[in-house]
């Protein structure tokens, strides 16, 4: 997967010849409000390699549902499917992570290590006073992704054991799943749950979504499976991730930081009501103080991706080629998909854009390509004409 500079152009160069097909006239299937943009849209799945794929566009009282099948690799996608939707996980996260705050259960602005020491095994969980909840759901704890971070979490590794690999600076923006998944390990350490548990009562319940971040309490068959389009390999498709597949029955905030930065699965309609959620600043399951705090600017992305910034949880986009106006939301890459779900700031417009894999291109502190040019095309085409 692409994630450098070089690795992105080598990988845009590879991608005509060495990628998946995607249909390149893909039947449509489309409920709601008429789409004009139709022919415009398959262009764009053919562009991408999109294999199979949902997406919703709400202007107001109207929506438009697009879903889309594969035949080969085969992908059956309706409006129920379940997708694994990466570091959208970011936004439910940072969500539950607010309310456990407003409850008084942590503080935002408190070293870490302190939640965390009485659970450590030597009573030193290895995070600077520096590293805080607010400072993790930025990405800027000063907390870098360490090598073997998959395979730890695989032999249940506890974190302290990765610290040494994974020091950054502190108070500038590093995008680290670790972080994130740090925040699940305070999570733990406040409710004495484990995290699946903690965000089904705090944000998927409440809101009335179908989501989870156990996979082994789904049915496969209800996953669209994944597949890395370049290079595509026939029969490795991804419903549950090994990680997915293990039971999380009881609290342990040594070893439950693999979830919380994108493992959650849900259904498009279960995000477009956690967009709505953070639209209206938290509502119904935060106070507007603690749900604005999220979409604040705290980091800017850097001289390589000027146009993006960073609230708590939510990333942010200001480019007048997408929009005249701010967008918000979050993109996930993950085993070869690249999801995302976004809305615009002053209109209300919602983009949310679900897929079994698609071209990686600009993976790495970028805005993905097929996000960049679905954005686009509802924002400044499809929907500009409803």
């Amino acid at each position: 997967m692409p994630t450098t500079k070089l690795k992105n152009t080598l990988y845009r160069l590879a991608l005509p010849f060495f990628g998946a097909k995607a249909e390149r006239h893909p039947v449509l299937r489309c409920e709601g409000h008429p789409v004009a943009g139709k022919d415009a849209y398959s262009r764009l799945l053919w562009a991408h390699h999109v294999l199979g794929s949902a997406a919703l566009l709400v202007h107001g009282e109207d929506r438009a549902l697009i879903l889309c099948d594969q035949t080969e690799p085969a992908r059956t996608v309706t409006a129920e499917s379940y997708f694994r939707v990466a570091s959208i996980t970011k936004m439910a996260t940072a969500l539950a992570a607010m309310v456990t705050a407003e409850r008084g259960m942590l503080d935002p602005d408190a070293p870490a290590a302190g939640v965390l020491a009485p659970y450590a095994e030597a009573g030193d969980p290895a995070l600077p006073e520096t590293v805080t909840l607010n400072r993790l759901l930025s990405h800027t704890a000063g907390i870098v992704d360490p090598p073997g971070m998959e395979t730890a979490l695989l032999e249940r590794k506890p974190f302290p054991e990765l610290m040494s690999g994974a020091k950054g600076e502190p108070g500038r923006f590093c995008y680290s799943n670790l972080g994130f998944g740090l925040v699940g390990c305070l999570l733990e350490a406040a409710w004495k749950e484990p995290v699946t548990e903690i965000l089904r009562k705090t944000v998927f319940e409440p809101l009335g979504m179908r989501a989870t971040l156990d996979a082994s309490t789904l049915s496969e068959e209800e996953i669209v499976p994944i597949s890395r389009v370049m290079p595509y390999r026939p029969g490795t498709d991804i419903r549950t991730t090994k990680l997915g597949r293990i039971p999380l029955t009881a609290p342990d905030p040594m070893r439950h930081y693999g979830h919380t930065a994108g493992a959650m699965y849900t259904d498009i309609w279960s995000l477009e009501k956690m967009i709505r959620c953070l639209m209206r600043g938290g509502s119904p399951i935060l106070s507007g103080a603690y749900g604005r705090r999220m979409t604040e600017k705290q980091a800017e992305y850097g001289p390589s991706s000027p146009a993006l910034s960073y609230g708590l949880g939510v990333l942010m986009i200001q480019d007048k080629t997408i929009s005249d106006h701010r967008i918000l939301g979050h993109q996930g890459f993950a085993y070869g998909c690249v999801d995302g779900a976004f809305w615009e700031e002053d209109t209300g417009r919602i983009l949310i854009f679900l897929n079994g894999g698609a071209s990686e291109y600009r993976r790495k502190g970028k805005l993905g390509a097929v996000n960049e040019e679905m954005l686009r095309w509802a924002f400044r085409e499809e929907m500009g004409s409803w």
